[in-house]
């Protein structure tokens, strides 16, 4: 009987004994010691290696971590071009590397300091010149609180989801134009983030702009600067954003919205002055059970001072997938659409965003239209998969063009990625 007692009470015992704090968090709250230190204490002496989105080695006992991974998306493209538009033009059958990056992150500190590097072999973003290594991310990120923490370095401004979505987890082989066309590139500045609950993020930085000889890969060239905001949720479940489609098969209905807003002032130079340019972008995203579905809105609006009026450029983008066979098969279609001002819309790095080539505002274009069709198979979620895609983009001109009132290009793409 005394046995049956005894076991009893120490039941009764297990539940309070689970919710009281231990002596870490007892001496974190007394100021005693730090959240690093406690953390440490956890952590047994020796190193660990093991793969996690690449080949992850862990420090335990200082509290270090870092992740070696690479990226490789090689592919076969033809283009078939409007000669009618462009005398002499001729289609391209091509195989090439469109990317191939090698990256290093982690940790410092059990988690108080994250860092990153990623660099760029192969082709790169629309625009990039071939044959060139280019440091695309490089920062330092504080993690100053649970709730919040400081950034600073290079990387990408937060606007634009798809283009903040991580090459290996696009649903296409390749982003809208619409999206390329309104991204800000990455450029050198400082973010603080923070969270507002459990469920939204939000985030204020400023960065060096996009004055000319400023943007990725340099310094300030004066003392203008682009600030941008952003804010994102979840209204209904849990999703991350920045993986496009749904792999993962989700069980119940999740729904996310973010915002974004960039303004800044640019010193263009000699005859062009200067210009104030305000870009706002909104997104919508929905998965469940297989369906997925990404949306996104664009405004930009440039003030030339030496311009009697504002040019402004609006755009939407999109795209619903499915999964035919859960995690291996999956459909995608996308519309995009570009509103050039009459053909006065310039990108917002006033050269015709990053989109390079002729899919823009900066040749004569009063709107273009964009459609895409993609078959993916996965054999390894989007560590490694498989991507067929047809894209037509259609430009219509403020005048014709050779007697011509628009033009037609047809792409089909044939992409390998993987992501180790």
């Amino acid at each position: 009987m005394r046995k049956l007692t005894i076991l009893a009470a120490l039941l009764l015992l297990i539940p309070s004994v689970s919710q009281a704090k231990s002596l870490e968090d007892l001496l974190v709250e007394k100021g005693v010691i730090t959240k690093s230190e406690a953390r440490a204490s956890h952590h047994e002496s020796g190193a660990k290696v093991y793969w996690k989105d690449g080949s992850r080695l862990d420090f335990a006992d200082v509290g270090f971590s870092t992740t070696i991974y690479t990226k490789v998306r090689t592919r076969y493209q033809f283009v078939d071009v409007d000669n009618d538009v462009t005398p002499g033009a001729t289609n391209q059958s091509s195989f090439n590397v469109q990317n191939a990056r090698l990256g290093v992150m982690g940790s410092a500190l059990h988690n108080e300091f994250d860092y990153k590097v990623e660099v760029e072999f192969g082709q790169g973003e629309p625009g990039a010149t071939n044959g060139s290594a280019t440091l695309l991310d490089a920062y330092l990120k504080w993690n100053a609180c649970d709730w919040g923490g400081v950034q600073m370095g290079q990387f990408r401004p937060d606007v634009s989801r798809s283009f903040n979505t991580d090459i290996n987890n696009l649903q296409f082989a390749d982003r809208s134009v619409v999206s390329d066309f309104f991204a800000i590139n990455r450029n050198q500045g400082v973010k603080v983030d923070f969270g507002l609950g459990d469920d939204w993020t939000a985030a204020a930085a400023i960065f060096n702009g996009n004055s000319p000889t400023e943007g990725i890969n340099s310094a300030g060239a004066d003392t203008k600067h682009l600030g941008v905001l952003s804010l994102r949720g979840d209204l209904m479940g849990e999703m991350d954003a920045m993986v496009e489609g749904d792999i993962d098969n989700t069980e119940d209905a999740a729904l996310n919205w973010g915002v974004a807003v960039g303004f800044g002032e640019n010193e263009l130079g000699g005859a062009l002055g200067t210009t104030n340019e305000f870009l706002l972008t909104t997104d919508l995203n929905f998965k469940y059970q297989g369906w997925s579905f990404h949306g996104e809105y664009f405004h930009l609006s440039h003030d030339p001072d030496l311009q009697a009026n504002d040019i402004d450029t609006n755009g939407f983008y999109a795209q619903v997938g499915y999964f035919l066979a859960p995690k291996e098969w999956e459909l995608a279609v996308r519309y995009g659409f570009l509103d050039c001002d009459n053909g006065a819309g310039v990108g917002n790095d006033v050269s015709g965003g990053i989109s390079g080539g002729t899919n823009n505002c900066g040749n004569g274009t009063d709107d273009l239209n964009e459609v895409n069709v993609g078959l993916n198979y996965y054999w390894w979620k989007n560590h490694l998969k498989a991507q067929v895609g047809y894209t037509l983009v259609n430009n219509d001109f403020v005048a014709p063009v050779n007697g011509e009132n628009d033009s037609q290009e047809n792409r089909w793409i044939f992409q390998l990625s993987s992501y180790f």
